[in-house]
Formats: C-alpha cells, structure tokens, sequence
C-alpha cells in the first residue's frame, strides 16, 4: 500500500529546494552583472561630479585672484565643497542580505601635496641679471583628488598652476589649460603673460561623502621678473621639469595648443624637451623669440605670481 502523506510530504521538500535554487541563481546573476554594471555607472558619476567640481575650484580661485587684483580688495576666504566617493554601498544597507545587493561604496582622497615638479620662467633681461631675487623656478604645488574606484578605472583630477589636468591608466590629459598667454601683438611682437598659482598648505583627507576645502589668497609682493626692467626681452623661455612621463607628455601638449591656439608663427619660437640622465628628469620647454629681425626687443613678459593657502575641514562622518 502506497503512503500518500510521504509522498507529499516529499514533492513540498522537492519544490522548496528548486525554489531556494532559482532564487540563489537569480541572486548570483544579480550580484555578477548588475552590481557591477550600478557600481560602474555610480562611479562613473561620482568622477563627473568631481570633475565639476575640480572645475568650480578653478574658475572660484580666477575670480579671487582678480578681483583682489582689479579692486585691491584684502583676502578673503572662499570654501568649496568636494565629494569624496559614492556615498552608497553597503553602508547604507539593512544587513548582510541587502548589502550583498548593492555596490560596494567608493572612497576618496583629497590632497595639496608638492608634486616634485618645477616651474621657471627666464627671460634675457631676467636671466643672470644682478637684480635677479631668483623667484624662479617654483616647487609646483596642486589639489589632487585620488579615486578609489572598485568597478570603475581609476582617476585622478589634479589642479596646479591654475589649470586642470586629468590622470589615468593611459596618461594625462590637460581639461582646462593652466593660466599661460602667448599672443601675437604689434609689428610682429608677441606678448606672454604667465600666472603661476601655488597653493600653500599640506596633508590629506581620505573618506566617503563632502569635505569642505577652504582656500585664502596670499598677498605676494611685486616680483622682480614683472618690473618694468624686465617687460621687453630678446627672449623668454617657459619651462616644466618633471621625472613623470606622462607630466612631460601633457605640459608639451600645454604649450604646443598655446601656440596652436594664438597662431603664433613657427619662426617665433622652439619647443622642445631634454632628458637628463643623471636626475632622471625631463624638462619641457618653449623659448619664444619673436619674429622680427628689425626688433630685437619684441617679446613681452609679464608674470603675477598667485599662491593660496589651502585647508581641510570634517564636514562628514567617516574621512579621516
């Protein structure tokens, strides 16, 4: 005699395990393609914010630096906020179910650092001159946001010398061009115009969610290289020094579009780069020198040198 009960009892512990199994497998395609695929895109947006904000952070410090310039106004203090990371993830989570649901959170790091680069400007009034103070070359100095990514590449957004410059995997990239002016002027002349930027500060700050950067501009004296003395020149020479390839790369980009954009003649000036082997650095460089035989004195050089002091401040849990 067939027991009934027994077989049912079965067919309900049957039908329960092909239940949990169809729902482990939709859990595990969930967890492979599509946290992977959500954590990418909420990266993906987390770096576009950033860049917006590396963007804002520029144009705030222009505007500071001019009006301060134009009105004589004393320095004040401006504050930015940047995100660091997604802000989601599994920290946001009900439990260890849920978390298993969602993407892993991101993090960032935001910090002013001296990247071991130089900046100098020289010129044939400038250079050797008894007056020289020596205000050149400058230790280049930047903001620099460090992703921590995991579904995503990893970025970095550095501003320096008034410009914006993007690091990845496959080099650097120049998105907004650092405060650098040649252009052509009257009979055949060409005018450069150079605001080094510096920021003055230390450390950084690694966390998950807003940090509040405040940043107050130094009032610098005249520099010796923007008197009057030293306006028309022969020559002058533009150069970055660098033991980072793709820095190289990018500030030869910098001055090639500076040239390119302004249509300044090809006879006017030398760009190039040496490698030094014993420092293991290449310096990047544009000498301009004009383009009139008859005018010896043709290239113009002014300089303001910028710099700003530069905190962090905890806005958030979890940044350290």
């Amino acid at each position: 005699m067939t027991n009934n009960h027994k077989e049912a009892g079965l067919s309900e512990v049957i039908g329960f395990i092909l239940l949990l199994a169809l729902t482990v497998a939709a859990l595990s395609v969930w967890m492979v393609y599509v946290v992977p695929v959500t954590g990418r895109e909420e990266e993906i947006a987390q770096m576009n914010i950033v860049k917006d904000q590396f963007t804002e952070y520029k144009f705030t410090l222009d505007a500071l630096r001019t009006n301060i310039a134009i009105d004589n106004l004393s320095p004040v203090m401006t504050s930015t906020s940047f995100t660091l990371g997604t802000g989601g993830g599994n920290t946001q989570a009900g439990g260890v179910f849920l978390a298993m649901l969602k993407p892993i959170a991101s993090y960032g790091t935001l910090s002013v650092q001296d990247t071991g680069d130089q900046f100098n400007i020289d010129s044939s009034n400038y250079h050797g001159s008894a007056g020289a103070k020596g205000e050149f070359p400058i230790n280049i100095t930047s903001l620099k946001y460090s992703s921590h990514n995991n579904y995503w590449i990893q970025q970095q957004y550095v501003y320096q010398l008034g410009g914006v410059f993007l690091y990845q995997d496959i080099g650097a990239t120049n998105r907004i061009s650092p405060l650098i002016s040649i252009a052509n002027a009257a009979n055949n002349s060409i005018v450069v115009y150079v605001v080094p930027v510096n920021l003055v500060g230390g450390g950084s700050i690694t966390g998950n969610g807003p940090v509040r950067v405040d940043t107050r501009q130094r009032i610098l004296p005249k520099y010796n290289i923007s008197q009057d003395y030293y306006l028309n020149n022969k020559w002058v020479n533009l150069s970055v020094s660098t033991s980072d390839n793709s820095t190289a790369a990018v500030w030869q980009n910098v001055f090639t579009d500076t040239v390119v954009r302004e249509q300044i003649s090809s006879s006017a000036y030398t760009l190039s780069s040496i490698w030094n082997p014993t420092t293991k650095r290449t310096t990047v460089f544009i000498n301009i020198t004009g383009s009139n035989p008859t005018a010896p004195w043709d290239v113009a050089l002014y300089v303001q040198r910028a710099e700003f002091y530069v905190t962090f401040n905890n806005i958030a849990q979890g940044l350290t």
